[in-house]
C-alpha cells in the first residue's frame, strides 16, 4: 500500500488475502502432512516411530515436495476464507473510522 503499487480498495484486499492464504498453506502444509500420516498409523504396524522419523522417511522416499502433498486444495480452501475474513475486517475498520496502515 505504501509503495504505490495498488490503491486502497477491493482489488488490494483480494490480492493481499490470496497472498496471505498462499503463505499460510505453504507454511502449514508440511505440518499437516506429517500430523496426518503419524495419526493415521496403526499402533501395531506403525511405519513411523515419531515426528522426526516421519519427516525423514517422507523426504527420503518422496523428496521434499512430499511434504507439500495436498497443498493446492489447502490453498483453495484457505484463499476464500482469508478473502472473507479480511473483507469483513476492512469494512469494520472503515465503519469505525480507523485509517489503513
Amino acid at each position: 500500500l505504501n509503495t504505490g503499487l495498488m490503491e486502497e480498495g477491493l482489488p488490494l484486499h483480494i490480492v493481499s488475502s490470496m497472498f496471505a492464504g498462499f503463505m499460510s498453506a505453504t507454511m502449514t502444509s508440511p505440518v499437516d502432512v506429517i500430523k496426518t500420516r503419524v495419526m493415521n498409523e496403526r499402533q501395531a504396524s506403525s511405519k513411523y516411530s515419531g515426528t522426526m522419523d516421519a519427516v525423514l522417511k517422507i523426504v527420503r522416499t518422496e523428496g521434499a515436495l512430499g511434504l507439500y502433498k495436498g497443498w493446492f486444495p489447502n490453498w483453495i480452501r484457505i484463499g476464500p476464507h482469508t478473502i472473507v475474513t479480511f473483507m469483513v475486517y476492512e469494512q469494520l475498520r472503515k465503519a469505525t473510522g480507523i485509517r489503513p496502515m
